[in-house]
């Protein structure tokens, strides 16, 4: 729980599909924050919300889009800052205020925490990967220890490992809109929209952060803001995911690149997974020797992932993480200390 009042904060919540989550958020804010927004794209939201602090339920009676749902909630909000959250986010202890703090000292109108998996903190989640990959200069993925002609692949192992060593704010590409602080006065000041509501659902935040780079403006990320992003839970719209992602992403690249697009790096090579099977319960999975790590993710290239130290020879799901994952197949890699893989698996939790 979090104590701290931000007299200067509006929360902004999208709902879409996750009216169980929204209200937890709406009850963890409370007394945190001046005022909460919630955008119901999905109108699913009861009337319960107007007796929790000062929170009002904008029922706009379709679904705007995540761009455009925040964009009514900012036109509306008269504090300086607004604080953009999916439902499926909590706030770890000190996060607002390290964000406001960050934002005020840094004058960053686009801030932005570091997330966990889980509310243990066990996993932490990748930096937003952003598209394409020259949104990231050498600072950011140094050339030495990638090599000359580096793979996808090793790019996000080397920016993973950048990102969760950082101590203090630090500019990042990109930030995700899961949770971002917005310094709403200074985006009325510059005539500019938070979001670009041409984005329905996708790359609005990749798009922000653009935007902003454009403006000669970093956004910042906060080593010390904390955040808990329940990875791969919201609702799936009525609308192809794939179809609404392929949309926006094209409509990304005709924006930023209107001759072409450069080619993006190619995966690293295809690893060799053990097939360990069906599960109602997590396994229990024997950890070569020297693992110093394990990674989580859903694509083979391991692209995106969640990762946890390891500090045992063996690995099994806590409770809670296993009952958030959704049922699917789920792939994992061991790392040594020096960022090379171990070993590679692939199990599939039953629905």
């Amino acid at each position: 729980m979090n104590s701290c009042f931000h007299p200067e904060v509006t929360a902004a919540i999208i709902n879409y599909g996750s009216p169980g989550d929204a209200t937890e958020l709406v009850n963890r804010l409370a007394g945190e924050v001046a005022a909460t927004f919630v955008v119901d794209n999905s109108n699913d939201l009861d009337d319960s919300f107007s007796s929790v602090g000062n929170t009002c339920v904008i029922k706009p009676g379709k679904n705007l889009g995540f761009g455009a749902a925040v964009n009514l909630a900012a036109d509306k909000a008269e504090s300086r800052w607004l604080l953009i959250l999916n439902p499926d986010v909590r706030l770890k202890r000190h996060c607002l205020s390290r964000l406001v703090e960050a934002s005020r000292d840094l004058h960053a109108p686009l801030c932005g925490p570091r997330f966990y998996w889980d509310d243990a903190c066990t996993f932490q989640l990748p930096p937003a990967l952003g598209h394409p990959l020259w949104l990231l200069s050498d600072h950011h993925v140094p050339n030495m220890t990638v090599g000359k002609t580096p793979n996808i692949s090793a790019m996000a192992i080397v920016r993973h490992e950048r990102f969760w060593q950082e101590r203090a704010p630090f500019s990042e590409p990109v930030l995700s809109g899961a949770c971002l602080l917005v310094d709403n006065h200074w985006f009325r000041q510059n005539k500019m929209p938070i979001f670009d509501e041409d984005f329905f659902l996708y790359y609005e935040d990749t798009d922000l952060c653009g935007r902003l780079m454009r403006k000669g403006v970093m956004p910042v990320c906060v080593a010390g803001a904390n955040a808990v992003h329940y990875w791969n839970q919201s609702s799936e719209p009525p609308e192809s995911k794939t179809r609404l992602m392929r949309d926006s992403e094209k409509l990304f690249l005709e924006k930023y690149y209107p001759n072409g697009a450069p080619p993006m790096p190619s995966s690293g090579p295809s690893a060799s997974f053990e097939e360990l099977g069906v599960f109602s319960s997590s396994p229990v999975l024997p950890l070569p020797v020297g693992t110093d790590a394990l990674d989580l993710g859903v694509q083979e290239d391991f692209i995106v992932f969640a990762r946890t130290t390891i500090r045992k020879s063996e690995f099994t799901f806590s409770s809670p993480i296993w009952k958030r994952l959704r049922p699917g197949p789920y792939l994992l890699r061991a790392m040594d200390a020096t960022g090379n893989p171990l070993q590679y698996w692939r199990l599939e939790k039953q629905g």
